[in-house]
């Protein structure tokens, strides 16, 4: 999948560390951001920032799922 935006959902290639750079955007975004992840470390850390955190579940309810 190519990076960009596709219906309010931003793609983001994530060289080595994967959480790092979700870590790091949420932290440095200057919009709300809601990160969907069942890491409960990576949920930690993205919440410090601010960002909204929800299960894998909310997502593909939403997905029809």
């Amino acid at each position: 999948m190519e990076e960009g935006v596709a219906d309010g959902v931003t793609v983001v290639h994530a060289p080595g560390e994967g959480d790092d750079t979700l870590a790091s955007l949420a932290a440095t975004a200057d919009i709300p951001v809601v990160v969907v992840s069942a890491d409960r470390a990576l949920r930690a850390r993205v919440r410090s920032s601010g960002a909204e955190v929800v299960a894998p579940t909310w997502l593909l309810d939403r997905l029809g799922g």
